[in-house]
């Protein structure tokens, strides 16, 4: 198996950890707000990664502060963003909406390290955009704040998986680079929903005790912190920040745009929601643009080879 088919394994593998961060998220909210839940989440997450990784912070540079603050500035307001706005919209507009980073991510990608992209990924790109729509079929007949916010979301993390890229490929010390820049998004993060949580959502100190109480009691919200935490945080950032770099920012928001996808299986599997024509049609686009822009520049090299 070659590294770039590794790590599209691996970032598949993200997107079916994120997947079903829609679903338990959207339960968690409606006992916790999502400040302090996206607070909590990356406090925890950054407790487990000091645990974890914090040797590696004897060699932190400025330089590793410098790109894991961006990092982690794009990354934390984009998660804010996303978990504001699943409050006030549905989960197949806010993962259509999510999903539309594989528009952004090409121009991102282009503008920021003026790489072209292929003229197959640009085509993957357009067919998973159709698919998503047929897939979601999203009523945009009255577009809320919430999704101005996801759409805001979308496009910070095409410029989160572009920068994740500039800043891991050609390292050597890519483990410990890696984890380091893992951490200080986690504290970023943390900082800057803190910050929103007590700009935004603290009342007074007895509410803030009484939602810290029901965050770690109430079935959803302690299921889905600790869920996001560990597996949409802890794991699948750092195989994200690892492992990114032998694909290409392109490659992974394509196999990202599989998220609500693989969110509608889960939730098919778990919750019985029940799927039609629409759902099986949109689903199979996507796939396919996700072939396209996987191994579709190669069929058609090899395509042309033979008829020469």
């Amino acid at each position: 198996m070659t590294k770039s088919s590794r790590a599209d394994i691996l970032l598949l593998l993200i997107a079916l950890i994120w997947a079903a961060t829609f679903i338990v998220i959207k339960y968690a909210l409606d006992d916790v707000p999502p400040f302090l839940f996206t607070g909590l989440r990356f406090l925890l997450a950054s407790g487990v990664g000091l645990l974890l990784w914090g040797k590696y912070l004897r060699s932190l540079t400025v330089k590793d502060i410098q790109q894991g603050t961006i990092l982690g500035i794009v990354f934390g307001i984009g998660f804010l963003l996303q978990t504001w706005g699943l409050q006030y919209t549905t989960i197949a507009k806010s993962s259509f909406i999510t999903g539309s980073m594989v528009i952004f991510t090409p121009i991102v990608y282009y503008l920021i390290e003026r790489r072209p992209v292929t003229l197959m990924q640009k085509i993957g790109v357009l067919v998973v955009t159709l698919g998503l729509w047929i897939f979601t079929d999203p009523n945009f007949s009255s577009v809320n704040k919430g999704d101005i916010a996801t759409l805001i979301c979308a496009v910070l993390w095409g410029v989160y998986i572009t920068l994740t890229d500039v800043y891991t490929t050609n390292r050597e010390d890519i483990l410990e680079h890696s984890a380091r820049l893992t951490l200080l998004q986690f504290i970023s993060t943390c900082i800057i929903s803190s910050i929103a949580y007590l700009l935004y959502e603290h009342t007074s100190m007895d509410n803030f005790q009484q939602l810290l109480h029901t965050s770690f009691t109430a079935p959803h919200a302690i299921v889905a912190i600790f869920y996001t935490a560990f597996l949409g945080s802890v794991i699948a950032t750092y195989i994200q920040t690892r492992w990114q770099r032998d694909s290409s920012p392109v490659k992974a928001a394509l196999i990202f745009s599989l998220e609500p996808i693989i969110a509608s299986i889960l939730a098919y599997l778990y919750i019985s929601e029940q799927f039609g024509w629409r759902e099986f049609m949109g689903g199979s686009i996507v796939l396919l643009g996700v072939l396209m822009g996987e191994i579709g520049e190669n069929v058609y090299n090899a395509l042309k080879g033979k008829r020469k």
